[in-house]
């Protein structure tokens, strides 16, 4: 039989161990809990202020980056630029939606290099394949005879416009050399990063063939028909008016940021349609909409460099045939987009910006 004595001895014992529970939790327990957790708000707050220092000394060279491309005036690459083109004519297109700032500082920068400029054109957004009603007042507009389809009128229409802006000894124009040696390119054994002779099976051909059209076979006829079809809105050019360009003239296609075609339903058929006619004279040229190297490093909407140009870089037919070019909206871009006409007025061609995959940043030319 347990005594009351007993009895009061052990609840003391208990309600005593409780007693020294709480205490110690209230004291040197919980003390040490707020002890490690203060230590770990001191150590993520050095390393709060390590990364704020960081960030901050980034912005600084960013706008330090910044106020050097801002300091590079248009009149600098102009004189730096004097003369390179001279004897040249390049004929501007340019897609809807892009950058028109940055298209009208290029053909500034051309022109300041020699350049002249005949035309310079927009294209629009007609481009796309329609519906077969849009479709049908467009292949009318051009007088085609055999596009059944939307992207059939695209391609024919691709075509005409190549082909006017061509010249007419097109047939005769030297066969283009390429940068670099790709998987696709079958002569010569020479080594990776000389030139080597685009071989003859690479040259992409108008995948119109059965269409014609009724229109007058004169440049100017069919850039006048595309005008009134809505496909094309020439510029001001600045010779005063809209021109066919002479026989061996140079073409610079711009895409990019913002461009209104398709890439591979409308900005690959011209692509491809003016290599065929003028194999080793054509520059695609991506440029994207004007932004602060700190806007470019935290602005999430960013298109990639290069992707414009993608499916054309893509596109086994077309090298060898053309050059391509990103990052035109930088000083850099324009000084590059001049070497690289050069280059092409000498023959080569080659994948040149900063995207992922080019042969270089620049091209290398002589003189």
């Amino acid at each position: 039989m347990i005594k009351l004595r007993t009895h009061i001895i052990s609840l003391t014992a208990v309600f005593l161990a409780l007693g020294i529970g709480l205490m110690l939790g209230s004291t040197f327990l919980d003390r040490t809990f707020v002890d490690a957790l203060d230590a770990q708000v001191k150590s993520l707050n050095g390393r709060l202020e390590d990364r704020t220092a960081e960030v901050k000394s980034l912005t600084e060279v960013l706008d330090e980056q910044t106020l050097s491309e801002a300091a590079i005036q248009p009149a600098h690459l102009e004189r730096l630029l004097a003369g390179r083109l001279s004897g040249s004519e390049v004929v501007i297109l340019a897609n809807r939606g892009v950058d028109s700032d940055q298209v009208a500082r290029t053909v500034a920068v051309l022109q300041a290099a020699g350049a002249e400029i005949p035309a310079v054109l927009w294209l629009t957004d007609r481009w796309n394949p329609a519906d077969p009603k849009t479709s049908v007042e467009i292949a009318d507009s051009l007088g085609l005879v055999g596009a059944d389809d939307p992207q059939q009128v695209t391609v024919a229409a691709a075509d005409l416009l190549a082909t006017a802006l061509a010249g007419p000894t097109r047939a005769t124009n030297p066969t283009a050399t390429t940068a670099t040696t790709t998987a696709t390119t079958t002569g010569g054994g020479a080594a990776p990063g000389e030139p080597t002779a685009a071989p003859p099976s690479t040259t992409p051909t108008p995948s119109s063939s059965a269409t014609t059209t009724t229109l007058p076979p004169e440049p100017e006829d069919v850039l006048a028909a595309l005008a009134k079809a809505d496909l094309i809105e020439p510029e001001a050019a600045p010779a005063g008016n809209l021109s066919a360009p002479a026989p061996e003239a140079l073409i610079m296609y711009i895409t990019g940021e913002g461009s209104v075609l398709k890439p591979k339903e409308a900005f690959v058929p011209v692509a491809t349609a003016l290599a065929a006619t003028s194999p080793g004279r054509v520059l695609l040229a991506e440029t994207r909409t004007t932004r602060s190297l700190t806007e470019l490093a935290t602005d999430e909407d960013v298109a990639a460099r290069g992707a414009s140009l993608e499916a054309a870089r893509d596109l086994t037919a077309l090298a060898g045939q053309v050059s391509t070019l990103d990052g035109l909206e930088t000083p850099l871009g324009k000084v590059a987009a001049v070497a690289a006409l050069m280059e092409l007025a000498e023959g080569k061609t080659g994948n040149y910006g900063m995207a992922k995959g080019v042969d270089s940043v620049l091209p290398e030319v002589g003189g």
